[in-house]
């Protein structure tokens, strides 16, 4: 929670991969990808593919994340 509201989060896909898109602050998303196999992944096999688009719909755009709604 920030300042009292709940920021959200979406699970989903991209490029045929597992997929999470979340509101780090009120208006700002990042979307990672799970996907160990990258050598840019974290240690937990996460890759960030961007962050800071104002609405999911814009990070849905940018980087190809589909989730069911």
């Amino acid at each position: 929670m920030v300042g009292g509201e709940r920021l959200a989060s979406q699970y989903g896909m991209c490029a045929g991969k597992a997929a999470l898109a979340r509101e780090t602050s009120a208006g700002s998303w990042q979307v990672k990808v799970h996907d160990p196999t990258n050598l840019t992944a974290g240690h937990d096999g996460w890759v960030l593919l961007g962050t800071q688009w104002a609405t999911l719909e814009a990070a849905c755009a940018a980087t190809g994340f589909s989730y069911r709604r």
